[in-house]
């Protein structure tokens, strides 16, 4: 085996990578829900994870906003983590006074770049008359809204999306495979531009140039799901994708890039 061509070969790949400056919109800090071979992230360790991926930047989340109540988990998450780091915190359906650290047009501290619903583990619907209110201030505020696609109801969402045309909906295709719900994903993307999809799982043979070429590369997110997920698997699939540098570009920081400066504005 020559062991020579491989190291050129991950050299080729690392300089690809680092022209196409990834920002990563998937990266968990807090203890792994149902993956016990995943290490836990912890704030110390960032900078030498993203050194490691040649990463310009990061969105974080905790797990805690999932697992122990979105108040605790954007409290975990804490104040800023370094440049270019931001925050997801986790959002509810708000009761008048409802105490905690929630994300609402009173509280969204400049650091917090998206917000992200669990209507199934939270027990509450995707429906404006539930989250309306929520929608209409993340449509005013420009920040971008995350579901997980094992949280959401398709329909509703369809339903939702029409009703608030300029919110940024991020359909994330963890934890679980999404292969087997991309007919009802590519669907809906086609019929509301304002859903997009982040990339750690989506695996499938033709889908980033499918995608691209039906809705645009300005569609598509790069995201991890670090560390349950290996950040190299959705870079690798961009890097091998049968599609422009320029559209390389976009999938791999520059659609972020361009959702946080909006966020705010």
């Amino acid at each position: 085996m020559d062991y020579s061509e491989i190291e050129k070969q991950i050299a080729r790949r690392r300089q690809v990578l680092n022209e196409l400056a990834p920002i990563d919109a998937g990266v968990w800090l807090g203890e792994p829900e149902g993956f016990p071979l995943a290490c836990e992230m912890k704030p110390e360790d960032l900078d030498a994870f993203g050194g490691r991926y040649s990463l310009h930047g990061c969105l974080v989340s905790h797990w805690w906003g999932k697992t122990a109540g979105a108040a605790q988990g954007n409290a975990a998450l804490g104040r800023p983590m370094g440049d270019d780091r931001y925050v997801v915190w986790t959002a509810l359906p708000r009761y008048p006074s409802e105490p905690g650290l929630l994300p609402g047009p009173d509280l969204r501290p400049d650091y917090v770049k998206g917000v992200r619903i669990f209507p199934r583990a939270h027990n509450f619907l995707m429906s404006r008359w539930q989250i309306g209110g929520l929608c209409e201030w993340l449509e005013r505020s420009r920040v971008p809204l995350f579901v997980w696609h094992t949280e959401l109801e398709w329909d509703a969402l369809y339903t939702l999306v029409g009703e608030f045309p300029r919110l940024r909906v991020i359909v994330e295709t963890q934890p679980l495979k999404i292969l087997y719900a991309t007919r009802k994903l590519f669907a809906l993307m086609k019929e509301r531009s304002n859903v997009l999809v982040e990339l750690s799982n989506f695996a499938g043979a033709g889908f980033i140039e499918y995608a691209v070429r039906e809705f645009g590369a300005q569609r598509l997110i790069y995201g991890s799901f670090a560390p349950m997920n290996d950040p190299l698997v959705p870079l690798g699939m961009i890097i091998d994708a049968s599609i422009t540098v320029e559209e390389k570009r976009l999938l791999a920081g520059d659609n972020l890039r361009q959702l946080l400066r909006e966020v705010g504005s």
